[in-house]
């Protein structure tokens, strides 16, 4: 056994994170809803978005026949909704291919949309007490620190090291108990600012503590300046209702409901005419709102109109949402808030 594995093992008995919803259980289905919603997202922010999740569809059946707006329903606030397009679609997979019970397989599992290298290994060790590595952001920094690794993580050939790391210090037993621990010392203690260097079992033979290098190690990725995209979005509004489209699959908030979209402002009187059969509306207000994500900013120039009649028949993808429905919809957070500000 490594010296990281039997630090780890020892420190997580009495120092992890015992009590989350998803730990304590072997069952693959809710280690793999967990694994999903933890990418990219805190833990803390987590919590209850999960226990929501697994309360409405409880096994990978249930999750398999669901319509994807309920799904979406669910996992709106959490971001990265392709996670959940994946999730539902390799429940489909998982219920027509295997009976509905979750491969035990590594590669099987890979084969999965939406699942990589880390997930799988994750969902194999905790559930099937196989021996393969994880390697997620917390993971990464872990190890650059104590092997004292100064580029940044996110390059190729550095990656591919760190990955001969992960599996290099796989324990021989305790499999879960260790993935655990590296996931929990990373999220507790090994964080990017102001690590807790102090309480951490690996702190001997750290190479950053050792040297003073925590505050360099993980590098920061070079950061390109962040591009901005305009639009042009419409407030359709009718008493207390506002008219919703469903997202290209192929846009950001793919499969969600947001609202309808201009080419340019002056498209409005045509838009109208096509899609409403209507020549006229009441202009309530017009202002920009922006929303800010990983790779870009989006600015959004909204117009809000009212019309006097909806006896018509609106467009496929396209349905009217009572203002009390909006926030517990599948609408994107963003698009939630900017209707909250008016």
């Amino acid at each position: 056994m490594s010296y990281i594995s039997k630090k780890l093992i020892l420190w997580h008995k009495t120092h992890g994170r015992h009590q989350l919803p998803w730990q304590n259980t072997k069952n693959p289905y809710a280690i793999w809803v967990s694994e999903i919603m933890l990418q990219q997202t805190q833990v803390s922010t987590v919590i209850g978005y999960y226990q929501k999740f697994i309360t409405r569809f409880p096994d990978i059946n249930r999750l398999a026949i669901a319509d994807i707006d309920e799904v979406n329903e669910l996992w709106s606030g959490l971001g990265y909704y392709n996670r959940a397009r994946n999730l539902h679609a390799a429940a489909k997979i998982i219920s027509k291919n295997y009976k509905g019970i979750f491969p035990d397989q590594y590669e099987k599992i890979l084969e999965l949309p939406g699942i990589g290298r880390t997930t799988a290994g994750a969902i194999c060790a905790f559930s099937f007490g196989q021996h393969y590595p994880i390697l997620d952001g917390n993971v990464k920094r872990v190890f650059a620190r104590f092997f004292g690794i100064k580029e940044w993580t996110g390059l190729p050939l550095v990656e591919k090291e760190l990955w001969k790391i992960a599996e290099k210090n796989l324990p021989m037993t305790s499999i879960q108990v260790y993935t655990q621990a590296l996931m929990d010392l990373g999220a507790t203690l090994c964080v990017r600012s102001k690590p807790r260097c102090g309480e951490c079992p690996l702190k001997n033979s750290c190479k950053s503590f050792l040297n003073q290098w925590t505050s360099i190690i993980p590098a920061p990725k070079v950061r390109k300046k962040i591009p901005v995209k305009e639009g042009h979005i419409l407030i359709v509004q009718y008493a207390e209702q506002i008219l919703f489209v469903k997202r290209d699959l192929r846009k950001i908030w793919g499969g969600l409901w947001s609202l309808p979209e201009l080419e340019k402002k002056d498209d409005l009187d045509q838009w109208l005419l096509k899609f409403l059969k209507i020549k006229k509306s009441r202009t309530m207000n017009e202002g920009i709102y922006n929303a800010t994500f990983s790779h870009y900013k989006y600015v959004m120039h909204y117009q809000h109109i009212l019309i006097d009649n909806i006896n018509i028949k609106i467009p496929e993808n396209h349905q009217w949402l009572a203002k009390t429905e909006i926030q517990q919809a599948g609408v994107p957070t963003p698009i939630k808030k900017l209707l909250v500000s008016l």
